[in-house]
């Protein structure tokens, strides 16, 4: 008899570019357990309960993508991007080094600082482009902030 697949919920700033993508990259991986994709901005419809998502403050939420397994187990920043990692052929021994002495403190730092950066770098959903295309910045909206 085959066990039922283990659910994690993966909790994302739906308005981030970096994280749109990261999400779409991780759905064309295989992984050995069923990955739930929620948007925070999304958090509050009924078909979007996370378990265990309410001890998070929604600050920290936009602040670091969340993951939480079935048990209401959460894990945050790079935490949750090496729990994902755990179940993804050929990304597990890539996961195993974020437990040597020092590199979870190198991870976790590489991951605040790309997070601190993410819209500057990448920016926001609205700010690209669309299924019908992308549109330039009016010339007054060009002039703003130039003086």
């Amino acid at each position: 008899m085959r066990s039922e697949r283990e659910k994690l919920y993966v909790v994302y700033d739906g308005t981030c570019n970096l994280c749109m993508g990261t999400v779409n990259k991780l759905q064309e991986l295989r992984s050995n357990a069923d990955l739930i994709f929620v948007p925070i901005q999304s958090l509050g419809d009924a078909e979007n309960r996370v378990p265990g998502i309410e001890k998070a403050a929604e600050a920290d939420l936009y602040e670091k993508m969340h993951v939480a397994d079935e048990k209401g187990r959460l894990f945050a920043g790079a935490d949750g991007v090496v729990r994902i990692l755990r179940t993804i052929k050929g990304f597990r021994l890539l996961a195993s080094l974020y437990r040597m002495p020092g590199l979870s403190r190198i991870g976790d730092w590489l991951y605040r600082y790309i997070a601190k950066r993410r819209y500057d770098w990448f920016g926001r959903t609205e700010q690209s482009c669309s299924v019908n295309g992308c549109s330039l910045p009016s010339q007054h909206e060009k002039g703003k902030g130039n003086h």
